[in-house]
């Protein structure tokens, strides 16, 4: 299974959302779900909701043993990318992987625009995981949803009505 996920904030409460999630951080380092131990996870699963915020998450599932992360990735962000141009989102924010990831990422939004899949105006950064407190926050609901999924059981009732899940084959 992959997952790849936005959390849609609004202008104007992005400041509040930020030391919310802040809050819960580590002094000093990012808020992510893989390092947090159960009590952590739950806290942060908790405060999703209370954020107000939506997202949209794709999901390749189940993941044929002969497709790479990076083919998954990929398949994923172009979908994502698309969903998000349909609602209209004007700026996207990455979490900075590597130069060479961030790279490929560029190149796929290039092809997505050649391909008139997104618009033009359609802008996208990329920026260091720790400076951002807001792509703490599709971390930490991947981090939920995949749980989820993988256990086959539901999303918390107060998060499944803010979260769009896509599935695809692959």
């Amino acid at each position: 299974m992959y997952l790849l996920g936005a959390s849609l904030t609004n202008v104007d409460a992005e400041q509040e959302a930020s030391e919310m999630l802040q809050a819960l951080a580590p002094r000093g380092r990012k808020l992510h779900w893989r390092e947090l131990g159960d009590r952590g996870r739950a806290e942060a699963a908790g405060l999703l909701p209370a954020l107000g915020i939506r997202h949209v998450v794709v999901i390749a599932a189940p993941l044929r043993p002969d497709v790479k992360q990076e083919r998954a990735r990929g398949v994923c962000f172009e979908r994502l990318m698309w969903e998000l141009a349909e609602r209209e989102v004007d700026q996207v924010t990455f979490e900075s992987r590597s130069a060479a990831q961030d790279r490929t990422d560029r190149r796929r939004i290039d092809g997505l625009r050649g391909r008139r899949l997104i618009p033009h105006s359609l802008r996208a950064d990329w920026v260091p995981g720790p400076t951002q407190p807001l792509l703490w926050s599709p971390d930490l609901l991947l981090g939920v949803v995949g749980t989820a999924r993988a256990s086959a059981g539901p999303l918390p009732a107060e998060l499944a009505t803010l979260v769009t899940e896509i599935r695809l084959d692959l």
